[in-house]
C-alpha cells in the first residue's frame, strides 16, 4: 500500500508549493468549492490510497470522471495556484483531471524509488482520458523529472489527445525533458498539427539542433514539392517564438 497521506490539518498547512501534501490540499479545496460530497469522497480515498498501477487505483481513477464532471473552469485565483504549482494551462483541465491529480498526489506524497514504475503501470492500464490526466498531473509530483522517460514515451503515441496533453499547455517538457526528447516532441507537434505556439517554454528551450532539424525538414519538403507547415517556418524564425 502507498504511504498514507495525512489529512488532519493539511488543508490549513503552510507548505512549499512543491510539497505533495500542500498541492493536494489546494486541489481538494478546488473540488470542495464545486461539490462538497465529491471532496468528502476524495478525502476518504486519500486517507489510505491504493498504489498506482493496481486494480484498486484503476477503479478510483475511473470513478473520478463520475465524481466531478465537465470542464474545471478555474477562477483567476485557482488558475494562479495551479500555475504556481507548475500547471502551464489550467484552463485545459477538466474537473476529472483535478480529481485524478489529487488521487495521484495522495498515492505518491513523497518520492519513492518505484514511483516511476508505478505510474507507468497506471498509464498502461488507463484509457485515453485517464492518460491525459496522468500526463497533465506529472508536473505536480515531487521531483517530476523522474517521470521524463514515461512522458517521452507518451509522446510517441498515435493518440493525439495524449500527445497534446504532454506537448501543449504543459510545463513538464520544458522543465524535465533533455534536448533530444524536447526536440523530437516539437517536430512531432509540427507534423501532427498540434499547435506549436502552445508548447510551454519553447523560446527558452530553442537550440541549434532543433533549428537544424527544422531546416532539414523544410528542405525535404521543398525538394519533394510538398507544402511546408506554418509552424515549421515558425521554428526557423526565432523572433516569432513566444515564451
Amino acid at each position: 500500500m502507498a504511504a498514507v497521506l495525512p489529512t488532519v490539518g493539511m488543508r490549513d498547512a503552510v507548505l512549499p508549493v512543491s510539497d505533495g501534501p500542500c498541492v493536494y490540499s489546494r486541489l481538494w479545496a478546488m473540488a470542495a468549492r464545486r461539490d462538497g460530497p465529491a471532496a468528502d469522497w476524495l478525502d476518504a480515498q486519500a486517507a489510505a490510497p491504493p498504489v498506482p498501477g493496481t486494480p484498486g487505483f484503476a477503479r478510483l481513477f475511473a470513478r473520478a470522471a463520475r465524481t466531478l464532471k465537465g470542464p474545471l473552469a478555474p477562477t483567476p485565483d485557482e488558475a494562479a495556484i495551479l500555475q504556481d504549482a507548475g500547471v502551464a494551462a489550467p484552463a485545459d483541465w477538466t474537473a476529472a483531471d483535478l480529481v485524478r491529480a489529487a488521487l495521484l498526489l495522495a498515492a505518491l506524497p513523497e518520492p519513492q524509488g518505484d514511483d516511476p514504475a508505478r505510474v507507468e503501470a497506471a498509464f498502461r492500464t488507463s484509457d485515453t482520458a485517464e492518460r491525459v490526466a496522468l500526463m497533465r498531473a506529472l508536473i505536480l509530483l515531487p521531483d517530476p523529472v523522474r517521470f521524463a522517460p514515461l512522458a517521452a514515451e507518451a509522446c510517441r503515441t498515435s493518440v493525439q489527445p495524449v500527445f497534446e496533453a504532454v506537448a501543449c499547455g504543459n510545463g513538464f517538457p520544458a522543465r524535465c525533458f533533455d534536448d533530444d526528447a524536447f526536440n523530437r516532441m516539437v517536430l512531432k507537434a509540427v507534423f501532427t498539427g498540434a499547435p506549436v505556439a502552445r508548447i510551454h517554454g519553447l523560446a527558452a528551450r530553442m537550440n541549434g539542433t532543433l533549428r537544424r532539424m527544422a531546416a532539414d525538414a523544410r528542405a525535404e519538403r521543398d525538394a519533394a514539392g510538398r507544402p511546408v507547415p506554418p509552424d515549421l517556418i515558425l521554428l526557423l524564425e526565432p523572433e516569432s517564438v513566444t515564451p
